[in-house]
């Protein structure tokens, strides 16, 4: 028998994987840690570690360049991965997208990736010239840092954006199994993943409370208030109702998005802000945030099949 919650989480979201690769702005080298151990007298024993600009004066450039490949990940890490409780939110892997944003998110990576391939193809050439005239020359003693070819260059970096995923849903009747072996097995995948799902949940409400703290302190204190308090609320609070509508329908989740639409996103410029409708929004923001700490003193928890833990059929046959 399916779950509901289950299902209705398959049917809302996709998982999408990102993969960047970039270069390491900065090398290690024994020479130079040798020299920094013998010019500052350092003891016997004490540990120094000596990094330096892989790319020499051009090193500062390259750290432009990786700065665009690094808006593809903050970009992703706007949204949840699919992972346990414990492994962090910026856990590398799968990220949960709600289905109604996968044309949006996809048109955004794009967009972003072509923006870190342009500041790479245009940083190439100059590099060029300067690996030709220089090669390593401006390490002076630190024989043991080399510059990479462009071509070696080049390869560290990249994006992939792989094709959207359905969330792995397990089928126990599609499955030639004895009937409660197969049952065990969708059991524990079934509890497996709403922990997951839950887990998402709470990494999703966390942001939206850190994020509505900053709301709150900038609306009564701040003196240059920044867009990005409006536009991020409005992301939180779609990506509340997101969990909610399309895992469990938590009432209190969907009652704290309508708040922040109704009274931080309504605001549409940050300059509306001021005066009146800035008290509003800022106590709206402590009143989201109380709302929040009381959701999360009192979870819901979503039902899963029973999981057998005497005499198991898959424990016996693992064992």
């Amino acid at each position: 028998m399916s779950n509901p919650f289950i299902d209705r989480a398959a049917n809302s979201f996709l998982l999408l994987n990102v993969t960047i690769r970039k270069a390491d702005p900065l090398k290690r080298s024994q020479v130079a840690a040798l020299a920094a151990i013998e010019g500052t007298k350092l003891a016997d024993g004490v540990p120094l570690v000596a990094r330096v600009g892989a790319l020499g004066t051009l090193t500062g450039d390259l750290k432009a360049v990786i700065s665009h490949y690094n808006r593809v990940r903050t970009y992703m890490y706007q949204y949840p991965a699919l992972t346990s409780a414990g492994d962090g939110e910026h856990k590398r892997g799968d990220r949960l997208i709600p289905v109604a944003q996968v044309p949006e998110v996809l048109s955004d990576l794009a967009a972003l990736k072509a923006e870190a391939e342009q500041s790479l193809a245009a940083f190439l050439p100059r590099y060029q010239s300067y690996y030709q005239a220089r090669n390593s020359t401006d390490f002076g003693r630190v024989s043991d840092v080399k510059l990479p070819t462009p071509t070696e260059l080049a390869d560290k970096f990249g994006v992939m954006i792989r094709d959207p995923q359905p969330i792995p849903v397990f089928d126990a009747d599609k499955l030639q199994l004895p009937a409660g072996l197969a049952a065990e097995i969708a059991a524990r995948h079934e509890a497996a993943l709403s922990a997951q799902l839950e887990n998402a949940k709470g990494i999703i409400i966390s942001e939206a409370e850190e994020h509505l703290k900053k709301v709150e302190v900038q609306f009564t204190q701040g003196q240059r208030l920044s867009q990005s308090l409006i536009d991020i609320a409005a992301h939180h609070a779609r990506q509340l109702r997101g969990i909610s509508e399309g895992f469990d329908n938590d009432p209190r989740v969907l009652a704290l998005a309508d708040l922040i639409d109704d009274q931080i996103t309504s605001l549409g410029e940050v300059k509306n802000a001021k005066g009146w409708r800035g008290e509003v929004a800022a106590r709206a923001a402590s009143n989201a945030v109380k709302s929040i700490k009381a959701i999360k003193s009192s979870p819901i928890k979503v039902p899963t099949a029973t999981i057998v833990t005497g005499d198991s059929l898959l424990a016996d046959l693992i064992d």
